[in-house]
C-alpha cells in the first residue's frame, strides 16, 4: 500500500537516508563490499537510496520497484547516472514480475509491514532467489505499528501486522532459513535469511 504523506515525508528526508546509510545498512550486511558481482532486488525502492547503497556494496546490477509512481519518478531520476546498472519499474511486492531464480540478494529496507499479504510477498522472494541465495531484512514489528500513537498517524493494514515469531514462521514456511536474527523488543527485527529450496522451486 502507499505512503499516507506523513509517512512519504518520513521517508524522504535526509535524516532517513542517513540513517539507512550510516545505521541500517552496516547492520544489515557488515561489510563494504558484501554484494560484489551479485545482482540484487530492492522491494520498495522508494526514491533510490537503497538502489544507490547496494551498488555502492559491489552489487553489479541493481533492479528496484515501488508501488508508488511518485517514488518511480524520483528514483528514475536518483539513479540516472549509473545506466544499465540499474532497473526501475513500477510493480507490487506480492506479485514481483521477475522470473524465478533470477537474483542473488533480495533486500526489505522495512518495507513488509506495509504489504497486506506479506506472506505471499515471502512467497515470491523465495521464488525469485537462486537456491542458496540471501534475503536480507530490516522490518517493523507489530508491537510498534499497533501502538496507539502509530495507529493514528500512520497507514498500515493493522490486520496483517506481524511479530517476530510469525515473520520468522512465514519465511520458514517458504524455503527461508534464518541465518542471523536481531530483534528489538517487540518493535522491529533484522537480520538475513538463504534461499534453502531446490532449483526447480
Amino acid at each position: 500500500m502507499k505512503l499516507n504523506s506523513l509517512e512519504f515525508a518520513l521517508m524522504n528526508n535526509p535524516i532517513r537516508a542517513w540513517s539507512q546509510r550510516a545505521l541500517e545498512t552496516p547492520m544489515l550486511f557488515g561489510r563494504p563490499g558484501a554484494l560484489a558481482g551479485k545482482r540484487a532486488l530492492e522491494i520498495g525502492c522508494g526514491r533510490g537510496v537503497g538502489i544507490e547503497i547496494l551498488l555502492a556494496l559491489g552489487a553489479k546490477h541493481v533492479v528496484g520497484f515501488d508501488i508508488d509512481p511518485r517514488m518511480i519518478v524520483l528514483a528514475q531520476e536518483r539513479t540516472a547516472r549509473f545506466g544499465k546498472r540499474v532497473q526501475i519499474f513500477l510493480g507490487d511486492a506480492e506479485r514481483i514480475e521477475a522470473p524465478n531464480g533470477s537474483f542473488d540478494v533480495v533486500v526489505d529496507y522495512g518495507i513488509l509491514h506495509h504489504i497486506p499479504d506479506w506472506r505471499h510477498t515471502l512467497t515470491e522472494v523465495s521464488r525469485i532467489l537462486k537456491p542458496g541465495s540471501m534475503f536480507y531484512f530490516e522490518d517493523i514489528l507489530k508491537g510498534f505499528t499497533s501502538a496507539w500513537p502509530m495507529r493514528i498517524l500512520l497507514d498500515h493494514p493493522q490486520a496483517t501486522q506481524f511479530t517476530g515469531e510469525a515473520f520468522r514462521a512465514g519465511m520458514l514456511a517458504v524455503g527461508l532459513r534464518v541465518t542471523r536474527w536481531r530483534q528489538f523488543w517487540q518493535w522491529g527485527v533484522t537480520g538475513c535469511a538463504v534461499a534453502d529450496h531446490p532449483a526447480d522451486t
